[in-house]
């Protein structure tokens, strides 16, 4: 096809970012943190502390 062209990229590096609804406000964020704490899955409960541990002024 006309206007197509392949091509190859090497890779030398990853970066990763944690995305932890930490662009939300403070009332949205402890909700979040809230309703995380109160579920029966141990992996949503560890998601809360972690979010806990990242923004600790929101939490004293």
């Amino acid at each position: 096809m006309k206007g197509i062209v392949g091509f190859e990229i090497e890779i030398t590096s990853i970066q990763g970012a944690a995305k932890m609804s930490q662009n939300r406000n403070e009332t949205d964020y402890k909700s979040i943190v809230a309703e995380l704490e109160k579920s029966h899955k141990q992996e949503e409960v560890q998601v809360a502390q972690w979010m806990r541990e990242q923004r600790k002024e929101l939490f004293k």
